[in-house]
């Protein structure tokens, strides 16, 4: 696992060391207070961009008083308040329908990341500090992420119309997506939002690193230190862009570049084991999914420019 990050409270440390180091410090605080945006009325503070970005500075190595580095640290600061900006007007707008999530829910989306990760929960919570997270965070993103697709559903997912003609080509297409007690091992990368995952992706095809060589190097999802192993998993329950991303792969082979909760992905086929073909008619109702997704993308691509071309945003970082 990596080495813990430094605190977002960077000068503590160095405080008592002379007059001269909290001359550097002071000027530091203030920039951490000052306003970083504002989205219709709401504030986003820097000290809540920091606090975002401290997770992908930790997984690229950059450290915010390295003056060499300080304009990477400022390309991340800018990209975490852009997706903070996204957030907030995702969020207002599901205020605005009345589109709420219970505790209850995100507790059971929370039980299932757990158990994802094959890990124990105080393992699991270990591995977000680590990461420069906590539960509290994971929360708060579990939450909005229950918004945003309850909200998307509302506004786009009902105006797209898949044919059963459409269903067909696909089932025909694509059978061996199609099985019944089908288990699979997979191996799991997630790429960090500024890493060049094609890049690198492309160094797995050409034998010059191997998946699990890249999980340990640069991937920011679970079990990356164990090749990104994340388990045997029920075909059945597999998202279908997954099944998408592994139709045609042989054990041992890695998929294209993918997205995994928005961030760039890729996965590999450990292990797999047969199972019985479904029916067109069994299998409708996941092909659907299958053909709204990429047009669903599509869609909360023009939504949300939709949404920041009306809002009032102030940017003063």
């Amino acid at each position: 696992m990596r080495p813990l990050l430094r605190t977002l409270c960077l000068a503590a440390p160095v405080l008592f060391v002379c007059l001269a180091a909290f001359a550097v410090v002071a000027p530091r605080a203030e920039q951490i207070n000052k306003i970083a945006a504002v989205v219709n009325g709401e504030m986003i503070t820097f000290f809540d961009v920091q606090a975002q970005a401290t997770p992908e500075l930790m997984r690229l190595g950059l450290d915010r008083n390295n003056p060499s580095q300080q304009e990477a640290v400022r390309k991340v600061h800018l990209q975490v308040l852009d997706s903070m900006i996204t957030d907030i007007l995702m969020t207002q707008e599901a205020e605005r329908w009345k589109i709420t999530v219970q505790d209850s829910e995100v507790d059971n989306e929370l039980r299932k990341y757990v158990q994802r990760s094959q890990l124990s929960q105080q393992e699991f919570e270990r591995q977000l500090v680590q990461q420069g997270l906590s539960m509290d965070v994971m929360r708060d993103r579990v939450r909005k992420g229950i918004l945003r697709h309850r909200l998307l559903a509302l506004m786009i997912a009902r105006k797209i119309v898949i044919t059963q003609e459409d269903v067909k080509k696909y089932y025909d297409a694509h059978k061996s997506q199609f099985v019944t007690d089908r288990t699979v091992r997979l191996g799991l990368i997630i790429f960090a939002p500024t890493a060049d995952a094609e890049g690198l992706a492309a160094k797995v095809r050409a034998g010059q690193t191997t998946f699990e060589q890249l999980a340990a190097t640069d991937s920011i999802g679970p079990n990356h230190t164990s090749g990104g192993d994340i388990g045997t998993l029920k075909w059945t329950d597999l998202a279908p862009s997954w099944k998408e991303a592994l139709d045609g792969l042989k054990a041992g082979e890695v998929s294209k570049v993918m997205q995994v909760e928005g961030r760039k992905a890729m996965l590999k086929l450990i292990e797999v084991s047969a199972g019985r073909s479904q029916s067109v008619e069994e299998a409708t109702p996941e092909i659907e999914n299958v053909l709204r997704e990429p047009k669903m993308q599509e869609r909360f691509v023009e939504y949300t420019k939709q949404l920041r071309d009306k809002a009032v945003i102030d940017i003063r970082i």
